[in-house]
C-alpha cells in the first residue's frame, strides 16, 4: 500500500475515529506520531510468517540484493503504553 492509497482508504472514515494497531500478543495499541518513520525494508523476505511478510535488509546501502528488492517504507510502530 502506498501513502496515496492509504489516504484514499482513510477518507471514507470519520475524522475523529481512533486509529490503533494490533498489540504484541493481544489487544490494541495507539499509534504515536513519534513512532512513525521511514526506513528501508526487504520485500517478501521469506522469513517465518510470525515475523511479517517483509524484513530488514542485510545492508542498508543496497537497493537490490540478488532477487531481493529493497524499498523505502513508512513504518507505524506501536506506542508503548507504560
Amino acid at each position: 500500500m502506498t501513502v496515496k492509497e492509504l489516504v484514499k482508504f482513510l477518507e471514507k472514515y470519520p475524522d475523529d475515529l481512533r486509529v490503533v494497531v494490533n498489540g504484541y500478543e493481544d489487544g490494541y495499541d495507539d499509534i504515536s506520531p513519534n513512532r512513525i518513520f521511514t526506513r528501508k525494508i526487504q520485500l517478501d523476505a521469506g522469513t517465518p510468517d510470525w515475523e511479517g511478510q517483509h524484513g530488514d535488509p542485510p545492508y542498508e546501502s543496497e537497493e537490490k540484493i540478488g532477487d531481493a528488492k529493497i524499498v523505502e517504507a513508512l513504518v507505524f510502530h506501536r506506542a508503548p503504553y507504560y
